[in-house]
């Protein structure tokens, strides 16, 4: 069977952070041990919409192709496959636009939409749950909580758990992700 990664997108309170850091919330984590920050620049790659509207988001991460295809869920509960080997992006791209079958070297045909840089703090929170609070640099902050499970259904019913036992810091409004923001403030260009 395929192990999934399960997405679920939050919104914090910025001001909550360090308190996050420290693992003084209340109740606390049962484990919270950090995976130390890094920060890298993305680039996100389609034509006229048609990946996007079919769930296939495709980036450039500091040089390397990533494919990310949704499996199940919706805007904030996401369950997708990752594909990181380049000939089967490939394939995937020519599916879609055979005229690009070709086109190695040509950013496999396709357009690039968007380019951010983020800087991302990553946690692991009670020996499970990878936690991400992402800042990129046009001024956006989100949350984003990770598990690698068989299951789309039962990681998401674990990652409802965890955040309401530890609702101190996952706020319940509608998080807005790194691309709707992205494009709400410069236009998408597709």
């Amino acid at each position: 069977m395929v192990l999934l990664e399960v997405e679920q997108k939050f919104s914090f309170n910025p001001l909550l952070r360090n308190v996050f850091r420290l693992n003084k919330g209340s109740p606390a984590f049962l484990s919270l041990a950090s995976r130390g920050t890094q920060r890298f620049s993305d680039a996100y790659f389609d034509r006229g919409n048609i990946f996007s509207n079919n769930g296939i988001w495709i980036r450039k991460r500091e040089g390397d192709w990533e494919l990310k295809r949704r499996v199940e869920g919706s805007y904030t509960r996401t369950a997708f496959e990752e594909i990181n080997d380049y000939s089967r992006i490939q394939k995937i791209v020519g599916q879609f636009l055979p005229d690009t079958l070709e086109k190695k070297g040509d950013n496999l045909g396709l357009d690039v939409i968007c380019q951010f840089t983020t800087t991302r703090e990553s946690f692991l929170a009670d020996d499970k749950f990878s936690v991400m609070l992402d800042s990129t640099d046009f001024g956006h902050a989100v949350g984003e909580i990770e598990l690698a499970h068989e299951n789309a259904q039962e990681a998401h019913r674990d990652i409802d758990v965890f955040m309401k036992k530890y609702s101190w810091f996952f706020d319940n409004s509608r998080p807005k992700g790194k691309l709707t923001a992205y494009f709400e403030k410069f236009g998408n260009p597709v």
